[in-house]
């Protein structure tokens, strides 16, 4: 109910159909009282005449239908009294008619009326006019007949009775007629706003270029809101371009005094405070690498046209980081299942977040052990450690920017970030799985399968 209720499309059907059937109605309704044809003011009248006549009908002992003097009938013809009134069983006149009336009928000849209205050409009710119209009950078909009917506030309700019911009839089949129609016109209606809306649904931080549509199609009354919500995200655009921009200029920049503060700590005599010094500044490289990898992710100032040898991307990869295993104890080797897999992209992207899943891995392995970096027959690298693995609850956690398991945990949680951005960058996906026997392996797909 709620859904229905909050949408404008239900809404807007909703009142459409019941507008329409009321002002058909209303104006059914004006059209018979302000626009009535010659005799309508008897005809109207007529119908509560047909209730009163219709009551008074009783059949006598020895079979014969009489209109009786019923209170009703007596209170009808005490209040006009120059109203005529008869009721006829086919062509046979009822006793209780008014006699003037009956003489009359008997002169037109054979009276059989089924529902008219005539004015009389001769005898006693020469020119006025009589109304006839014919009722089912329990004696069948009754033929109620007046003369000089004219309609009276006495004859309203049995009026509104009549043309109540056929008014609801007329409203029905107007809410059927628009219940069916009016869905398609709103929805038609409302196709450039539903547009709108997936063109809005795409937009995200890699997207930040798509706008709202605007033009032809897009009624006015929308066209102020999309063109505020286009220039707001014009707004956001150039302020987040911006923000990246100084990211990656501030990270750039930053390289150049750790490169300073490298060559000082080289040339300190070796000691244990040296060590300490020289690992901290390994760690903040490394993390001022991934912050402008990141930026230029995110800008995407990254080529993504080359052609390159996963195979031999991921070779280097492995050479540059197995000084860093065997310091910590640990094997790194490379298994490609190819000895070449040709794929396009940015070889720069790629290659930073492959050597963050391998650290990565490094880490995670228990000394003694072996990192693989695997290449299989597809667009696709995968790291493989033996360490604790991660629970499946953390398996898209990982993936988020500056998350750790806990404040222990070294890095600052940007390498599998890094991961997940590239893997989109090349239309693919980052994810971990278990490695059999313990372990995780982390697949990096670049969509090209």
């Amino acid at each position: 109910m709620r859904r229905l209720s909050s949408s404008l499309a239900a809404r807007l059907i909703v009142w459409f159909v019941a507008v329409q059937s009321l002002v058909s109605v209303l104006a059914m309704a004006v059209t018979l009282f302000l626009w009535r044809q010659p005799g309508d003011e008897y005809a109207f009248a007529q119908m509560h005449l047909e209730e009163v006549v219709m009551a008074a009908i009783r059949r006598e002992p020895d079979g014969q239908l009489v209109l009786g003097e019923t209170p009703a009938l007596k209170a009808f013809r005490a209040e006009r009294p120059d109203v005529e009134v008869a009721a006829l069983h086919g062509a046979r006149i009822l006793p209780g008619s008014s006699p003037v009336l009956e003489q009359a009928l008997r002169r037109q000849g054979a009276p059989a009326f089924i529902s008219a209205t005539f004015v009389f050409s001769q005898g006693p009710l020469a020119g006025q006019t009589a109304t006839a119209t014919m009722r089912g009950g329990p004696f069948g078909d009754i033929v109620v007949v007046g003369v000089g009917n004219r309609l009276r506030l006495a004859d309203l309700p049995a009026l509104g009775l009549y043309m109540g019911a056929y008014l609801v009839r007329v409203m029905i089949l107007v809410m059927l007629g628009a219940a069916v129609v009016t869905p398609f016109v709103i929805g038609r209606a409302l196709a450039p706003l539903q547009q709108a809306g997936r063109e809005a649904a795409r937009i995200d931080i890699r997207r930040r270029d798509l706008r709202l549509p605007v033009g032809e199609g897009v009624p006015s009354e929308l066209a102020g809101l999309i063109g505020a919500i286009n220039a707001a995200l014009d707004r956001l655009d150039h302020g987040v371009r911006r923000q990246q921009r100084i990211a990656a200029e501030a990270a750039h920049e930053l390289r150049t005094p750790l490169a300073v503060l490298a060559a000082r700590i080289d040339s300190q005599p070796v000691s244990d405070d040296q060590l300490a010094m020289r690992r901290d500044l390994e760690r903040m490289r490394t993390l001022v690498d991934q912050l402008l990898l990141v930026a230029r992710l995110e800008i995407a100032d990254a080529p993504r046209d080359e052609t390159f040898d996963l195979v031999a991307l991921a070779r280097d990869v492995v050479a540059d980081c197995t000084p860093l295993a065997l310091a910590g104890g640990r094997d790194l080797a490379l298994v490609p299942d190819v000895e070449r897999r040709m794929v396009r992209g940015s070889r720069r992207v790629v290659e930073g977040a492959l050597t963050n899943l391998v650290n990565n891995a490094i880490r995670a392995e228990p000394v003694g052990g072996a990192v693989e970096v695997r290449v299989p027959d597809a667009d696709e690298l995968r790291v493989v450690d033996h360490g604790p693995g991660v629970p499946p609850h953390e398996r898209e956690l990982v993936f988020d920017p500056f998350w750790r398991r806990n404040d222990d945990h070294p890095g600052a949680g940007l390498g599998l970030a890094i991961v997940k951005q590239a893997a989109v960058l090349h239309g693919g996906r980052a994810f971990v799985e278990d490695t059999p026997g313990g372990g995780a392996t982390f697949r990096l797909t670049l969509g090209q399968g």
